[in-house]
This record gives structure tokens, sequence and C-alpha cells, in this order.
């Protein structure tokens, strides 16, 4: 009897467990959670396509919705500021708090980012700016060394570095190097100021060679241009150094030192005949050379002269 007992003991409490159990369940699935989930509470979706993105986002928070707000795409054939596409479609049924993802139309195009070019070939710049969206407007050629390479880059007349944010599809012009000339005369810096020489020899795109002083005085303020080589009336590469002489001396003072330069650039001296004039020597001998040996085969009964020798050039002398 005591063995039946303990049995339905047993299953009463295991009807009581599964009654308790049952009865949390429907409570929590049932009652709470549709009350915590707001279940069978719902949000329509407004029609978003004809509102601006201000209205729009002032709308969906209204009705207890969130956002999310895709602008970086420009289409220039919808009006800015513009909804271009939203998600899920105008009418659905969400929840409260339910995020709505939306297309805007920015006000313009996004700024692009100007890449490295300084020092990069000119067919390589083309394409990369190509790449990134901006225009080639004039191409500036200045001398360098480096032909056809990249040496500025202006926008708007400004220069503009790498990574500086330009307009989508901005015009920039491109100063490239168009290499050096050869053949350009010199300038002429006789009695000018170190600062002056310098800045003409910039100016014409040669290079700034040595600087020395004739005379006890290095006062580079006060001095002036006494001597240049190569000079005035030569023919220079650009990119060549110009090596420059100064003095606070007049030139009558020095007028034994400027002769030694003479002598050390020129080559020549007091004794010596210009390099030219020995070239016309020697073409005029050349001249009556030829001269008589046409008479001589017109003439063929008359004696032969000797021929004349062209004359050996003194030691000296020295062709510039």
């Amino acid at each position: 009897m005591k063995g039946v007992k303990s049995i339905i003991q047993v299953l009463l409490n295991i009807a009581i467990v599964v009654a308790l159990s049952f009865g949390l369940y429907h409570f929590i699935f049932n009652v709470w959670l549709d009350s915590y989930t707001n279940h069978n509470e719902f949000v329509e979706v407004p029609d978003l396509s004809k509102m601006n993105i201000t209205d729009a986002t002032a709308k969906l928070e209204e009705l207890g919705l969130t956002y999310e707000v895709d602008s970086s795409r420009f289409d220039p054939n919808t009006k800015p500021f513009s909804i271009m596409d939203f998600y899920p479609a105008a009418q659905s049924r969400v929840k409260e708090g339910r995020r709505i993802f939306i297309k805007s139309n920015p006000k313009t195009y996004r700024p692009v980012e100007l890449p490295d070019l300084i020092g990069k070939s000119k067919r390589l710049a083309f394409t990369q700016l190509e790449i990134s969206g901006l225009k080639i407007g004039k191409i500036i050629y200045e001398p360098d060394l480096a032909k056809d390479a990249v040496l500025k880059i202006l926008y708007n007349g400004k220069i503009v570095k790498a990574g500086e944010q330009l307009p989508r599809f901005a015009t920039v012009d491109l100063v490239l190097g168009r290499g050096m000339l050869s053949g350009v005369r010199m300038p002429n810096l006789i009695n000018l100021t170190l600062t002056d020489a310098k800045k003409s020899i910039k100016d014409n795109f040669f290079e700034i060679g040595q600087i020395k002083f004739i005379g006890a005085s290095n006062d580079t303020i006060n001095a002036r241009v006494v001597y240049q080589f190569p000079f005035a009336t030569d023919t220079y590469d650009q990119g060549q150094p110009i090596d420059l002489w100064l003095s606070t001396e007049p030139r009558d003072k020095i007028r034994t030192q400027l002769k030694e330069l003479d002598i050390q650039y020129k080559n020549f001296g007091e004794d010596t005949i210009r390099g030219s004039q020995y070239r016309d020597i020697i073409t005029q001998k050349a001249e009556q050379q030829i001269k008589d040996l046409q008479q001589q085969q017109n003439n063929p009964t008359t004696e032969q002269p000797k021929p004349t020798e062209a004359p050996k050039a003194p030691e000296e002398v020295i062709i510039e």
C-alpha cells in the first residue's frame, strides 16, 4: 500500500512540474515576448521617392524607424539631395526601429585625390589622371634634363601636390621637362652684382659655377662681375655651369689679372694671332694653289711654277 502511494506521489509531482513548465513556456513565448517585441504591431514604410533627404530622414524618425544613407555616387541627371532608391519598398510593413536603407544623390561628384606624378613620364601621367577622373588642360614645357617628365602640376594657375583633393573632372595643367637646349647664346654678366648675375644665369637655365674674387676684398654685396667664362659672345648648352670673377676694384687696377685670364681662357696673348686669322691665311694660300694649277693645265708649254707651300703655323698659334 505504501508503494502505491509513493508511485502516485511521484506521478503527481511530475504532473505539477510539467504544468508549471508549460505555463512558464506559454507566458514567455505568448505573453511576455509578444509584449516585448510589439507582436502584431507594424509601421508602414512611407513613399520616400518624392522627398529630399532631409524630409525623408525626418519622416522616418517620426515613425520610429532608423536609416542608413548612401550618397557615394553622383548622378548628374538627378536633382541633388533627392532620393534615388530605398529599401524596404513603400507600404512595406516593418516593426518599429527597423533600419531603412536609402540611396541619395549628393550635391556633386565626390572630390578625387591627385596622384603622385612628379618625375613620372608624360604617358604614365596621362593614364593616371584619366583613371582618377581628372582632365588634362595645357601642356607647358620648361628646360630640364628630364625630358617629358612631370615637373609641376597646376590647378587654376597654382601648384598642387600629390594627395590634394580636387573636384572630379577638374582640369589640371602639366609642366613637363623639354630637355636642355644646346648652342644658346650666353648672357652678358659683366658689371652685374652677384645677386643679379645669379638671377640672369638661372633665368637662362644655366648653372652657377665657381665664384672667385680678384683683389683683397671678398665683399659679395658691393663687388661686380669683372670676368665670366664662357664669354657673353659664346654659345653654350643649357644646364652647364658659368664661372664668375668678382672684384670691388676698378678695371684699370686689375688689368693684369684680366689679361692673365684672357691668356688662360681665350688661349691667346699679345704676340700671337687668333685662330680665325690663321685659317684665313691657310684658305688664301690654298686658293692661290688652285689658281696656279688651273693656269698650268691651260698653258702646258709654260714652265711649271713650283707649288707654293703653305706657311707653317707658329708654335704659339692656337686655334680657338
